[in-house]
């Protein structure tokens, strides 16, 4: 094995290496935002939606 594939094989290590810890700070940046929508959609799941703004009432004791 010669210098040169010596060095090669270190730039393609550390090349995977930097790929690798660039995509893992990619998803962790991006973990509250995937949380919070995974919240949403339980939460909506849960409860029933409400009326959309055109069908409620503008008083809240009853109808119009």
């Amino acid at each position: 094995m010669d210098w040169n594939s010596v060095t090669l094989l270190a730039l393609a290590v550390f090349g995977f290496l930097g790929l690798c810890v660039m995509l893992a700070v990619s998803l962790l940046r991006q973990l509250p935002e995937l949380f919070e929508a995974w919240h949403n959609a339980r939460r909506s799941w849960r409860k029933p939606s409400e009326p959309p703004v055109s069908q409620r009432s503008s008083r809240p004791g009853g109808e119009d």
